[in-house]
């Protein structure tokens, strides 16, 4: 009798054609109706961005560029970009190149939206 890895112990006769499975469900029922303890938003964020932090940079660096003249709103995007570009040069298997081009759209982002702001703030 031999055990697989989901607990269900089968038996591999070298003789049978078809193998018998003897299913046994488990008494610890414990694991099937714990809750999993509640996680703050940073933290889910953080887990569903795993691994997509250089692209993610790199998209919030293009929307910047592009939302430049909306008001503060390529600044907030630039920063985003800025900060999970620098999280993204942290992280060991994040490609570098994405993260390079988001950081750099998020201060070109950055720098267009002070300008804009800079010059049309004096007529408000």
């Amino acid at each position: 009798m031999t055990v697989a890895d989901s607990s269900v112990p089968f038996d591999r006769s070298v003789g049978e054609a078809n193998p018998t499975v003897e299913y046994a469900p488990s008494t610890d029922h414990t694991a099937e109706t714990a809750t999993p303890p509640r996680q703050s938003a940073v933290v889910r964020l953080r887990h569903r961005l795993d691994g997509h932090h250089a692209d993610a940079a790199l998209l919030l660096g293009a929307l910047s560029v592009v939302t430049f003249w909306a008001f503060g709103l390529g600044l907030v995007l630039g920063l985003g970009a800025l900060v999970l570009g620098a999280v993204a040069l942290r992280i060991p298997d994040a490609d570098r190149m994405d993260a390079g081009i988001g950081i750099t759209a998020g201060v070109v982002g950055l720098v267009a939206g002070l300008v804009f702001l800079g010059a049309t703030l004096p007529y408000f």
